[in-house]
This record gives C-alpha cells, structure tokens and sequence, in this order.
C-alpha cells in the first residue's frame, strides 16, 4: 500500500537491521522523516544513507533501549531537531533466553527477558509521551511476539511479558484518546531476515533451529518477512488508520489465530 506521511516525523526504535529497518524504509519511502536508533552507528548508518539516497531525511541517534535516560535523550534530540514526533514505532531489542521450557530458564535470566520485551516498549513510549500530548497528536505502534496473544510452547516467559504489552496496549488507548494519540501493536510470529532468525537457523539441529522449521512448516501462507510487518505498520502510521486504537494486529501467515 501507499500513504501520505509528507511533513512527519517517525523515530523506529531497532531500526538498524530486520523488522525495523524495513518499517523505517517504507516510512520513508511513503515522505516521512525518519529517526534511525541502534545503541551503536554500524548498520544503522547505512540505513541513513539509504533513506537519504532515496530522496528522504534521515537522522541517526543512538540509545540504549534498556535505560530510560537514554531513551528520553534521544526522544528529545529527534523533537528538538525536527520540531516534533508525529509517529513512534517501538521495535527492537528483544533478547534474553531463547524459547525453552520455563523450568530450563535460569531465574537469573527472568529480568533480562522482561526488560527487553516489556520495559523497552514501555520507557520508548513514555519518553514521547510529552511531545505527543502538547501537540494533541500521535501515532504509537508496538512491535512484540504473537506469544503473548495465543500460548506458545517455549515462551511462557516471552509470553508473559508480551501479554504485558498486549493488555498495556488497550490500557494507554484509552489514556491517551483525549489528547489524540493513537495506540496500536503488531505482533508477529517467526520472521525470515531478521537477527532472530538468523541466529536460530544458524545453529542447526537444535532445540530452536527445530522451533522455527516446525513453524514454518506449518504456516499456510508462508513465512513472513520484514516488509510484511512494514506493510501494516505503515497503514497504522497513516490517516487510513485515524479511526483505530487499541488494538492489537497478528501477522503469523497462518499459524495462529489469537481471539
């Protein structure tokens, strides 16, 4: 799809490589001002400079997703620069334990998988919150896994803390529909081209390189790619989308069916 996102801001949270970077390009693409984030320039640079190739502006700043002083830093750097934030897509940063039964996850790990799929959504969204309400204007779109809408073998930790985002989802809707800012969140499944799927596919013959065949295997429509989340998370982004909030998206090609 096309929409018209001339004279908007978005900063993609993660956006250095797989879902986020794909979500930046089509932004972009579609006449956005992008705000690129990884902790560290890499990647993230050339994404810079692909955006700007094609005609678009382009900033980069870094962040620790996991520190929410770093995090309002780089929120006020990109408002400061460009004026404002019309759009936040939090995405990215979602590490901790592989998929494994929970009584083989060390309990030590138990915060490390929270904080990165649950507190990292949370301190992205918070640290824009100020530019948004004094505007009366705003489009937030999560990025997290479909575990936490349909239980999934392996991720009740993962899960848990997704389930956390899904229902946060509801709760800040309806927050934030006084000052017109829209919540929204995708959630995915098994996704080809992204680090998670290369780090899973990578190490063959394992408990997680057999997860992620198996799903595959199972998926009617295919496995998805980065461009098929893009896709949704532009029209959430765009005007089409004006009279949706609170709501929750899978994109699983097939292999779930959440209620």
């Amino acid at each position: 799809m096309e929409a018209d996102l001339s004279d908007t801001v978005a900063l993609v949270t993660g956006s250095s490589k797989g879902i986020g970077r794909a979500i930046a390009v089509r932004f972009a693409e579609n006449g956005a001002s992008v705000v690129i984030n990884a902790r560290t320039p890499g990647p993230a640079l050339d994404v810079v400079e692909h955006v700007r190739a094609m005609g678009s502006e382009a900033h980069f700043e870094p962040a620790d997703l996991y520190n929410y002083d770093d995090v309002k830093r780089m929120a006020d750097n990109a408002a400061q620069r460009f004026g404002h934030i019309d759009i936040l897509v939090a995405c990215g940063a979602a590490a901790g334990p592989p998929p494994q039964p929970f009584y083989e996850i060390d309990p030590r790990s138990y915060g490390d998988c929270i904080s990165s799929h649950l507190f990292t959504r949370l301190y992205a969204v918070r640290a824009v919150l100020g530019h948004m309400m004094a505007r009366q204007s705003g489009k937030i779109i999560m990025v997290t896994t479909d575990a936490g809408r349909t239980p999934t073998r392996g991720e009740s930790l993962i899960g848990g803390a997704a389930a956390a985002v899904v229902l946060m989802t509801k709760a800040l809707a309806m927050e934030l529909a006084r000052y017109k800012i829209r919540v929204n969140t995708i959630c995915t499944t098994v996704t080809k081209d992204t680090p998670g799927y290369e780090t899973a596919t990578s190490q063959k013959d394992t408990h997680l390189a057999n997860m992620f065949k198996k799903a595959e295997e199972r998926m009617p429509f295919g496995m998805n790619k980065p461009d098929d989340i893009a896709q949704l998370a532009l029209f959430l982004a765009s005007r089409d989308s004006n009279q949706i909030t609170g709501q929750i998206f899978s994109i699983s090609g097939g292999l779930s069916f959440p209620g």
